[in-house]
């Protein structure tokens, strides 16, 4: 894969770049960009191969575990997993995934639970339960793991009862099932692991070297360059565009030489059979001829390659060398650390309830007390202070909540993208560059293609939602608010009971709800975790039902669902949804 888009860019270097140059110009073009993208290719290609190595070795020596889980999204590009351990989830070991965007996906449509396989101290591999789509991660440092530890979506883990385990691996060259190990499998390999002959700081310090012997090399020439010798031409004969042959005498061997040589066509017409030049005195290119304009040797392009390749590898090798060094000094592998005590929460304590018959029934009061419990973890839930958030009527677009679920907003930053690139083209040609309009196409083109499905899927059901919110009421159960895992913490769910529902009485249906809250906040306005709700809307398949609570709508991520406890996966998503201790 990163060799075809390897290709795919030097393929976009050709065209752009002859699409205005002649054969000459694109061959000076060509040449830093193929010797620059080979550079990366293999670069890129020598540190998957080592990755692939160290995951191959960690998978072979070590058995999968798996673990509750939370996947924290920070910014742009930083994440951190955060997985539980123990009987009683009392231990949490904080990941970093070394992934791309584009597989984040794979942390967190994992309904909470994560496969690992490592050292917390020097790290491993996460999965999704199955194995099959691995991810490198390593342990973050102290602080950043506590403060890590301090966020609400990673509360949840302390109420999640631990997954079922893997199948333990058949015998063979792995390790044994029934090995002695600790709770994070930080069990030796059948064979002692061979010493690591280079270190990471390594590649940073060599790089600063070849960086630096670059641009020494290139001062050097360069200086030499001062002394070239300029000489008497003699010219045999010309062309009309200015190239020419000329006869010299070489200043260090003193043997006549004859060879092309670039005239200057505007010199005075009594000078038409004599030109000067220079000759080069240093490196491999000692002898070749080149006129004032630095035409005719090779020499000045190696130069100038060497000298700005060398400095940016002597700043690529030093800033790298630092963050290294900062980072290793700061990250201190802090390892498993004990989950933190919340206040107004008491410690847990016994084995969660098996599933199946041995397990007590899921009734009112046992819902009711995890709700309860999973209010007390998240804290205070205050309601987000942003306008239009609880609105009764109105147009859908006012509505924050039901904005953000259409997508509509994301949608529009590449058409603006798209916009911006195509006004400064027009009011200013020659400004925007052929690769930065071919990209603000495609951008513009995907942008596009979201909002006609905006326009065709989320808008509609968007206006239904606000329709369905100033219905009739349909009726007006008890409810209980709970938290759905998933690998971005949890998804607020309401499931409904009886009006007039008692104690022991089974749940009837279900309900996700959108959170309210900010990212860092998703919970903030969610109503209290038991009470009464209006649900109002007309009945119709599927019937979206939008629960009044307090006087507030709260928006349905899905339709209504009548749950039947009889059903084995029914019963199996409520054991997983009511995480009930002894």
């Amino acid at each position: 894969m990163n060799a075809g888009l390897a290709l795919l860019a030097a393929a976009l270097t050709v065209v752009v770049a002859s699409a205005s140059a002649s054969a000459e110009e694109l061959a000076a073009v060509l040449g830093p960009w193929c010797f620059s993208l080979g550079a990366g290719a293999l670069g890129l290609g020598l540190w998957l191969r080592g990755r692939v190595r160290r995951m191959r070795r960690v998978l072979g020596s070590r058995p999968w575990t798996a673990h509750a889980s939370v996947a924290v999204q920070r910014g742009g590009s930083g994440a951190a997993v955060v997985l539980a351990g123990g009987p009683r989830g009392d231990e949490l070991l904080v990941l970093a995934p070394l992934t791309t965007q584009w597989r984040y996906h794979l942390l967190t449509d994992t309904a909470g639970v994560l496969w690992w396989c490592g050292d917390p101290r020097s790290g491993g591999v996460l999965a999704p339960p199955g194995g099959e789509e691995l991810i490198r991660a390593r342990p973050l440092g102290a602080r950043r793991a506590r403060r890590t530890l301090d966020l609400p979506q990673v509360r949840t883990l302390s109420h999640r009862p631990p997954p079922r385990q893997p199948h333990a691996p058949a015998a063979g060259p792995g390790p044994a099932a029934d090995r002695p190990g600790s709770l994070w499998l930080t069990v030796p390999p059948e064979k002692p692991p061979r010493r690591r002959r280079w270190r990471p700081g390594l590649t940073w310090l060599a790089l600063l070297v070849a960086g630096l012997a670059g641009v020494v090399l290139a001062t050097v020439w360069a200086e030499q360059s001062e002394s070239d010798p300029r000489i008497d031409l003699t010219v045999l004969s010309e062309r009309s565009d200015g190239r020419c042959v000329v006869r010299w005498n070489d200043p260090f061997d003193h043997e006549k030489r004859t060879g092309p040589y670039r005239c200057d066509p505007d010199r005075d017409p009594l000078l038409d059979d004599w030109e000067t030049g220079f000759v080069v005195s240093y490196g491999p290119w000692k002898g070749d001829l080149y006129n004032a304009d630095l035409e005719g040797t090779s020499a000045f392009t190696v130069m100038d390659t060497v000298g700005v390749g060398g400095l940016l590898c002597a700043l690529v090798g030093l800033v790298g060398g630092a963050v290294h060094l900062i980072r290793r000094r700061g990250r201190a592998a802090a390892g498993p650390l004990p989950a933190p005590a919340y206040a107004g929460v008491d410690p847990l304590s016994g084995r969660p309830w098996p599933g199946g018959p041995a397990a007590p029934p899921l009734t009112y009061a046992v819902c009711a007390d995890a709700a309860t419990r999973q209010a007390a973890l998240r804290g205070s839930d205050a309601p987000p202070g942003r306008p239009g958030a609880g609105v009764r009527t109105g147009p859908w677009w006012r509505v924050p909540v039901l904005l953000e679920a259409t997508g509509l907003t994301r949608a529009l930053y590449p058409l603006a993208y798209l916009v911006g690139i195509g006004t400064l083209t027009l009011v200013r040609p020659g400004t925007v560059s052929g690769p930065m309009q071919v990209l603000a196409v495609v951008f513009g083109a995907l942008g596009l293609y979201s909002l006609l499905r905006i326009l065709r899927e989320g808008v509609p059901l968007a206006r239904q939602l606000t329709r369905q919110a100033d219905g009739p009421v349909a009726e007006t159960p008890r409810y209980v608010l709970l938290e759905e895992p998933s690998g971005t913490g949890a998804a607020p769910v309401l499931l409904l009971f009886a009006a007039d529902a008692d104690d022991s009485a089974p749940p009837r249906a279900l309900l996700r709800l959108l959170a309210p809250g900010p990212r860092k906040r998703p919970w903030a306005g969610l109503p209290s975790p038991v009470g009464t709700a209006e649900l109002r809307g007309r009945r119709e398949e599927p019937f979206w039902a939008v629960p009044w609570i307090d006087g507030r709508p709260h928006w349905p991520a899905d339709a209504y669902e009548e749950l039947d406890p009889a059903d084995p996966e029914t019963a199996r998503y409520l054991e997983e949804l009511v995480p009930v201790r002894l």
